[in-house]
């Protein structure tokens, strides 16, 4: 093979690796809430849905943040994510003073309530103590995969004002989905391709 057509052909296979490995990380949704993190939003009367906190939700209530496991303020709603092929698991809790309850919809369909809650015990400002707690609200909603769009409601808000925590937890996300495995082997396919061409590429733009 001469030169020139040597140098058009390992263009090719450059090019063709690097939109496969651009393709196989570019899977998010902008503007998604972050997976296995605890998320905190604010609530007022029942059948009014519930806000992030202030600042990041302006329409929101200021929230006190959790004195121990780390939390992060929701923005306003609806809290939109792409749960995994696997799927994802949504658990949502009251916090502090028990008494609140909530409905939970996805893409404004009611997929279930929390637990109804038992006297006023109070969980306090951390969302892992307030999920073991059986007197204080929370509810656990299976996802399928794909992408979800989360609001919830109040149903029960006896001080008319509050904050509660949610996560969505996914127990495979650090195992590519199978179009990402896919996309992958390409990459890998025409890299050996291209080694075979006796083409080389350059891993580090500092070498």
């Amino acid at each position: 093979m001469d030169f020139s057509r040597s140098t058009r052909w390992c263009g090719l296979l450059a090019s063709l690796g690097a939109l496969c490995s651009l393709s196989a990380t570019s899977t998010a949704i902008a503007g998604e809430i972050a997976l296995n993190t605890y998320l905190q939003f604010s609530f007022s009367l029942p059948g009014i849905v519930a806000a992030g906190c202030q600042p990041d939700d302006p329409d929101g209530s200021f929230c006190i943040p959790s004195s121990g496991t780390p939390t992060f303020p929701l923005g306003a709603p609806s809290w939109t994510f792409t749960a995994p092929s696997t799927g994802a698991t949504l658990r949502v809790t009251d916090a502090f003073t028990a008494g609140d309850q909530f409905e939970i919809f996805d893409f404004g369909a009611s997929i279930g309530l929390t637990t109804a809650p038992i006297g006023d015990a109070d969980c306090g400002d951390d969302p892992v103590p307030c999920f073991l707690d059986p007197n204080v609200s929370q509810g656990i909603f299976l996802l399928t995969a794909g992408v979800h769009s989360i609001t919830l409601k109040p149903v029960l808000s006896p001080g008319e004002f509050g904050s509660g925590f949610l996560i969505v937890e996914s127990a495979h996300t650090n195992i590519p989905e199978p179009p990402t495995l896919a996309i992958l082997g390409l990459a890998l396919a025409f890299i050996g391709l291209g080694r075979r061409s006796g083409c080389r590429f350059r891993t580090n733009p500092k070498d």
